[in-house]
C-alpha cells in the first residue's frame, strides 16, 4: 500500500465536509438533521442514504454500506483507499506527495517484467514476415491496426522452442517461465507452450499482463483457443477481459455489455463499442460478481445464441440479480455471437439491438412462456407459479411490478397473488436492539455495539476496561488495542478519523467495515452501550458455566471419578458461583 502520514489523512479528511463531496455524484436533500439522496451502491429507488454533517459519516440503511467520505470515494470510483484520498484532496485543495514503499512495487516485479518480455516478443512477430497470415486473419475480421496495439496483440512463431530460447538468452529463469505457462520443461530443456497461434493478452484489473489467449487462424486441426494456465499472478475467477480498458468508457456509456469471448470483445470494442468486457466462457464467479457490482452500471448479458448461452444467461442472469445489480439481456436473433452478427447486419443495427435490450427479468418471463401453452389451465398455472418463484427474492418493487404485470395479463387478482409471495418489511432508520437469537448471533450484536461505540468515543472505552475488559475472539482484542493506542496518541477518536487509520492495517481494517455494515445506530445512546455491556457479560459468563459442567461430565470411568473427587468438588463450587453472578 501506498504510504500517506496519518496526520496528513486526518488533515484532507477534516478539510472535506461529508455533504459536499458526496453531492459531486448523488444528489442530497436535507432531513431533519441529516441529508438524504438515493444509494448507488444497490438499485435504489427511493432515498436511503443517510450523509451526517455532524459526524461526517454516511450510511444506508438497505444495503448497510457506510463510512467516511474517503469509503465513499473509494467504493463509488472502484479505486483504492489511497487513490480516493488523493481525489478527496484534489477537491479540497491540499496537495499530497504520495511514498510508495519499495516491497509494494516489487512483489510481483518479475512475473510482470517476464509477461511483458513475452507479449513485446509476441508483438515482434506478428509484424514479421513470418506474422504476416495472422495478421492478414486480422485484418479480415476488421480487426485494425491502432487496436492490434491497443490490445497488444500478437503472434506465436510456428517452432517448437523459440520463446523459449529467447527467454534463456535473455537470463529469465526457466523454472519461473514454466510457472507463469509460457514453456513447458522436459528433459532436453523445454517447448513453447503456445506454437502457431495469434496472442491474445489477458491483462488483470491494474492492467499488468497475466495470460494469454492463444487463437488458431488457419483452420488448424486443434483446439481453437488455448488458455495460459492458472499461476501465482493469473486467476481466471479473478479477471475479466478488456476491465482495464473499458473501465472509464462504462462510466461514460453508464452501461457494461458482457460477452463469452475475448474476440467478440476486441471486435466490439475495433467497432467503437468500448463499454465492453469479456468472461472467456459461460461461467461466473463470485469475484467476478463483486466486480461487476463495484461498477454500479447496468450488465447487459449478451452471450452466444445457441443453448449453452441461453442457459449461461439465465444462470448469470439470476446471479447478478441476487446481488443487486441491474441486469439486462440482449439475444442476438439471426447470429451466433457478437462478432458474427457486426460481419452480417453491420454496427448501426449492432447498436440499435443493444438500445433495445430487455430487463432481466421481462426476458425470462418470456423464456418460461416458451413450449407452454398458456390456454391450457394447468400450464398457466404451473407458469405463473414459476415467475413467483422467480421473484420470490427479490426487492418489493420488482414483485409489486411483475404482480401486477399478471394481474393485468391474465386477469387475476392481485392481492390473491401477493399473498404467494412474501413482501419484506423495509428496514428502518433506527436503534439496534438486542434480538432474542442463537448465543453466537447474540454475542456478535454485543461486541459490534460495544467496539461501534468505542470507536465514536473515548468514554466507552473506560467504561468497557472497567465493567468488562475482555473480549474472546483474537481479532476484536486486536482492534481494542488499537483503539486504546488511538486514544492515546490523540487523546480522543471519532469514528470518521479512526476508520481512515484502520485502512492501514490489514488485521483490523475488514472487521471495522463490517462493525460499520452491521450496526445501525443514528445516535449514541448510553443505554445501548450499558445493555451492550451487560448481555455479553452474561453469556459469556453463560460459557463459562457449560464448560464447567463439560469438565464435570468428561470422565464416565466410576474409579477416575472417585481419584478426582476433590478437583471435581472445585469444580462444582466454582460453577455456583458463576451461577450466583448470572
Amino acid at each position: 500500500m501506498q504510504i500517506i502520514n496519518e496526520d496528513k489523512i486526518n488533515e484532507i479528511r477534516n478539510s472535506a465536509d461529508i455533504v459536499n463531496i458526496i453531492s459531486d455524484y448523488v444528489p442530497l436533500k436535507m432531513q431533519g438533521k441529516n441529508y438524504f439522496g438515493i444509494c448507488p451502491f444497490h438499485d435504489d429507488h427511493s432515498p436511503s442514504m443517510s450523509v451526517s454533517k455532524e459526524r461526517q459519516m454516511f450510511k444506508c440503511f438497505v444495503c448497510n454500506k457506510g463510512g467516511n467520505v474517503f469509503t465513499f470515494v473509494k467504493d463509488y470510483e472502484n479505486i483504492s483507499f489511497i487513490e480516493a484520498v488523493q481525489k478527496v484532496a484534489d477537491k479540497v485543495g491540499i496537495p499530497l506527495d504520495i511514498a510508495k514503499p519499495k516491497t509494494e512495487i516489487s512483489k510481483f516485479k518479475l512475473e510482470y517484467e517476464i509477461m511483458d518480455y513475452a507479449t513485446s516478443i509476441f508483438q515482434n512477430n506478428l509484424n514479421s514476415k513470418a506474422g504476416s497470415a495472422a495478421k492478414a486473419y486480422l485484418e479480415k475480421r476488421k480487426i485494425n491496426e491502432s487496436i492490434i496495439k491497443e490490445f497488444r496483440i500478437g503472434y506465436s512463431l510456428n517452432e517448437k522452442d523459440y520463446l523459449f530460447n529467447v527467454l534463456n538468452k535473455k537470463h529469465y529463469n526457466i523454472n519461473k517461465s514454466d510457472e507463469l505457462g509460457l514453456i513447458t520443461k522436459d528433459g532436453l530443456g523445454g517447448y513453447d507452450k503456445f506454437q502457431n497461434r495469434i496472442m491474445i493478452p489477458i491483462t488483470n484489473l491494474d492492467g499488468h499482463v497475466v495470460g494469454f489467449t492463444g487463437r488458431i487462424f488457419n483452420g488448424e486441426n486443434s483446439a481453437k483457443y488455448i488458455n495460459t494456465k492458472e499461476t501465482i499472478i493469473y486467476k481466471k475467477g479473478n479477471i475479466i477481459f478488456n476491465y482495464f480498458n473499458a473501465k472509464k468508457y462504462i462510466k461514460e456509456e453508464n452501461s457494461a455489455i458482457l460477452v463469452e469471448g475475448n474476440m467478440d470483445a476486441i471486435r466490439m470494442y475495433s467497432s467503437g463499442i468500448r463499454n465492453v468486457l469479456a468472461l472467456m466462457g459461460t461461467a461466473i464467479t463470485k469475484e467476478q460478481i463483486e466486480i461487476l457490482k463495484k461498477l454500479r452500471v447496468p450488465i447487459i448479458l449478451m452471450l452466444d445464441n445457441d443453448s449453452a448461452g441461453e442457459l449461461a444467461t439465465l444462470n448469470i442472469g439470476k446471479e447478478l440479480v441476487k446481488d443487486n445489480i441491474d441486469c439486462k439481456v440482449v439475444r442476438l436473433n439471426g447470429a451466433k455471437d457478437p462478432d458474427e452478427y457486426i460481419i452480417k447486419f453491420g454496427v448501426d443495427a449492432f447498436k440499435d439491438t443493444i438500445k433495445h435490450s430487455q430487463n432481466y427479468f421481462d426476458y425470462k418471463m418470456n423464456y418460461l412462456k416458451e413450449n407452454r401453452d398458456l390456454n391450457n389451465t394447468e400450464e398457466l398455472v404451473n407458469y405463473i407459479k414459476a415467475v413467483l418463484d422467480m421473484i420470490k427474492d427479490s426487492d418489493n418493487l420488482t414483485k409489486d411490478i411483475t404482480l401486477k404485470k399478471l394481474s393485468d395479463e391474465y386477469h387475476i387478482d392481485y392481492e390473491l397473488l401477493k399473498k404467494e409471495v412474501t413482501f419484506s418489511e423495509e428496514k428502518k432508520v433506527n436503534k439496534i436492539v438486542l434480538s432474542p437469537v442463537r448465543n453466537k448471533d447474540k454475542y456478535k450484536n454485543c461486541v459490534y455495539n460495544i467496539l461501534y461505540y468505542m470507536m465514536n468515543d473515548a468514554k466507552y472505552l473506560k467504561i468497557f476496561n472497567k465493567k468488562l475488559g475482555y473480549l474472546k475472539n483474537e481479532d476484536e482484542r486486536n482492534l481494542v488495542t488499537e483503539i486504546e493506542y488511538y486514544i492515546s496518541k490523540y487523546g480522543k477518536i471519532n469514528l470518521a478519523d479512526f476508520i481512515s487509520y484502520a485502512e492501514s492495517y490489514d488485521k483490523i481494517s475488514g472487521l471495522v467495515h463490517n462493525i460499520i455494515e452491521s450496526v445501525n445506530i443514528d445516535e449514541l445512546d448510553d443505554k445501548i452501550f450499558e445493555d451492550s455491556i451487560n448481555a455479553l457479560d452474561y453469556i459469556l459468563k453463560k460459557e463459562n458455566i457449560n464448560v464447567l459442567k463439560a469438565k464435570i461430565n468428561k470422565s464416565t470411568d466410576i474409579n477416575e471419578q472417585i481419584a478426582d473427587i476433590n478437583k471435581q468438588i472445585a469444580i462444582s463450587k466454582k460453577m455456583m458461583e458463576v451461577e450466583k453472578e448470572v
